[in-house]
């Protein structure tokens, strides 16, 4: 995940804290611009030791190891939206980077497909064709549509331009996008990963019902485009083709490409100099 932001959008400064719990991980990292902390292995543990020290109101950028990017469509209009947030108002809550949408996400899987189509392997090309087809999961995806379409649709002047870039008030739940990567505060992320309506040791599975349940007040805004592609690193508990395809392409060293990993904590925090950070879960 680090070497990809390295590679894909080398001019974008960010220092990432990286959460490990037995293994000391130093010896076998290659980028530089990483911080390793030691942290306990339950969700609340990990993201406190993560925000420790983090000004509440300043923007860090919220990167999961499980999205990474693998296209970079807006260089130009990133580093514009970098640049703002390391000085941006404190009555924003995060700054998406992706479209929210119906017809955003829509395109975004169009454009997926066809990516896919021409790139990668016939086992991967099944898998998404799978994913996806609307025969095999018609009504979810109705749903799903409905849903966003209810929450996002509604026609609305652009809160701000970053870039020559058009960003939007998400009107709708904070679930939507919560995993892609942006930029946030730490204030913001600790209503959701430090409430006291979860249990002290939460596990992923009582997380992911607990942000689909709650809506809170929130302040948060989106591109009416995608300003990156990202993929998932892990597919059913095992490191997905595409990742392991792109590891291959990086450099990276993969032991074992089936190898089982675990999916339980997400991390990395960004951070800029000085007080702009990156976190990576």
């Amino acid at each position: 995940m680090v070497e990809t932001y390295n590679q894909l959008w080398p001019d974008h400064r960010f220092q990432f804290r990286i959460p490990f719990t037995n293994r000391d991980p130093r010896s076998i990292f290659r980028a530089q611009n990483v911080e390793f902390i030691s942290t306990p292995p339950d969700i609340r543990s990990t993201l406190e030791s993560l925000l420790c020290n983090l000004p509440e109101n300043e923007f860090v950028f919220w990167c999961i190891d499980d999205r990474y990017p693998i296209e970079i469509f807006e260089p130009k209009v990133l580093r514009t939206v970098r640049d703002f947030a390391s000085d941006a108002p404190s009555d924003i809550d995060s700054i998406k980077l992706t479209d929210l949408t119906v017809e955003g996400i829509e395109g975004k899987l169009n454009m997926t497909q066809g990516i896919v189509t021409r790139r990668l392997s016939r086992w991967l090309r099944r898998s998404w064709r799978g994913q996806l087809s609307p025969h095999p999961n018609a009504q979810r995806a109705e749903n799903e549509k409905t849903w966003r379409q209810r929450e996002e649709a509604v026609a609305r002047e652009p809160a701000f331009s970053l870039g020559g870039q058009r960003f939007f008030r998400q009107l709708g739940h904070p679930k939507n996008g919560f995993y892609m990567p942006q930029f946030t505060t730490p204030a913001f992320l600790k209503r959701f990963f430090l409430t006291p309506a979860l249990p002290l040791k939460y596990g992923i599975r009582e997380f992911h019902r607990f942000l689909l349940s709650t809506n809170l007040e929130h302040k948060s805004y989106f591109p009416n485009k995608f300003l990156l592609s990202v993929g998932e690193s892990t597919f059913r508990g095992r490191l997905s083709m595409v990742c392991y395809e792109q590891m291959l392409n990086f450099g990276v060293s993969c032991r074992q490409k089936s190898k089982s990993l675990e999916t339980t904590r997400f991390t990395p925090i960004a951070v800029l100099p000085e007080s702009f950070n990156s976190i990576h879960n």
